[in-house]
């Protein structure tokens, strides 16, 4: 799979997108006020990272994108193992985003000879993948694919951004 075809189809378009994540989770209808206060501190794309086109700087990005895929694996896992219906959906996002996270540490290899991101930027606290409630249980997996999911949406931008710059 070359690394530009990986992103040209948005990963919102993946079988488990947030309309379906919502249904499943019967948090559409409901407050989710109270899903503010849960906060796991999980990778984002952020002004510092330089992905949008105003302050656009590849290598900058492309690290903050294969840093945030790689800590996100711990927390895609723990999701998989609590969702007992829907399991191949989320192997499939699991698997998708680990592929993702090597094919861009590979263009960063090649572009700028970075072999990978180092422990330190990787060290990331896993909240308790056994949760003492049904509902903690799915806060957690609610409030890991909502970030994850905008996550990927800055992920995507940014790397469409980047395709489109190097086509011209």
């Amino acid at each position: 799979v070359a690394f530009d075809s990986v992103f040209t189809q948005p990963f919102t378009h993946s079988p488990f997108f947030p309309r379906q994540l919502c249904e499943f989770f019967s948090f559409c209808d409901g407050d989710q006020g109270s899903l503010l206060t849960y906060d796991f501190n999980l990778p984002q794309i952020r002004a510092q990272d330089r992905c949008t086109m105003i302050s656009f700087h590849k290598e900058t990005c492309l690290r903050a994108i294969a840093t945030g895929l790689q800590k996100y694996d711990p927390f895609l896992l723990s999701v998989e193992t609590s969702i007992l219906s829907s399991n191949d959906q989320m192997t499939w996002v699991r698997s998708s985003a680990q592929r993702l996270a090597e094919l861009v540490i590979h263009q960063l290899n090649v572009e700028f000879g970075i072999s990978g991101v180092g422990d330190s930027e990787l060290e990331v606290a896993v909240f308790d993948s056994v949760s003492k409630t049904d509902w903690n249980r799915q806060v957690n997996v609610h409030v890991t694919l909502r970030d994850f999911t905008r996550f990927m949406e800055k992920s995507s931008r940014a790397l469409r951004f980047m395709s489109s710059v190097t086509n011209l």
